[in-house]
């Protein structure tokens, strides 16, 4: 079993509704990249990290004190024994974040097995944002994204870039 793996099954053990973001989705979808760690959304809020995450983890990990990002939280969980961190992003309560929670794909990993895995759209605009529209590495993501899946829903696209406030980022990469 690997760390990720075992992040993921404690969180379906807990019932916390989840997805996997970031580069290992990228995997799904596009062309795939290393990282070192794994990026999970979870539908928590911060009292639910210390009284939910903190006590299955941490016997296990390092349980990280969460960090605000200016209204969305991230935690992490390092594993004492193997070199691997899982990233925890919650508490955002958006249209958006319902959304993209609610559009969630069940996706059968080879190595990690069944997982929640954010829906490409959701994966576009979560880049977009996160990126600043200024990390080449994100925006290299999303256009592999963009180039290999044509069945994106674009209307989609288009109406939470708006409210996300990042239009001009996905009108620019789209224009080439």
């Amino acid at each position: 079993m690997t760390v990720e793996s075992d992040v993921l099954g404690r969180l379906e053990r807990l019932g916390i509704a989840h997805f996997v973001t970031g580069s290992w989705a990228l995997g799904v979808y596009a062309e795939p990249r290393m990282t070192r760690d794994i990026d999970i959304v979870a539908a928590i809020d911060h009292a639910a990290y210390e009284s939910s995450i903190r006590p299955e983890f941490e016997t296990d990990y390092l349980v990280n004190d969460p960090i605000d990002l200016g209204g969305r939280w991230i935690g992490g969980l390092i594993h004492r024994h193997e070199i691997a961190r899982a990233d925890l992003l919650f508490d955002r309560d958006d249209a958006w974040a319902w959304s993209a929670m609610s559009r969630r794909r069940r996706w059968r990993d080879p190595t990690l097995g069944p997982m929640w895995v954010i829906a490409p759209e959701d994966l576009v605009l979560a880049k977009l944002e996160w990126s600043e529209g200024t990390a080449e590495l994100q925006l290299r993501d999303v256009r592999s994204i963009l180039r290999l899946n044509d069945d994106l829903d674009a209307s989609y696209l288009d109406r939470y870039a708006a409210v996300l406030g990042i239009s001009e980022r996905l009108e620019a990469i789209r224009a080439g």
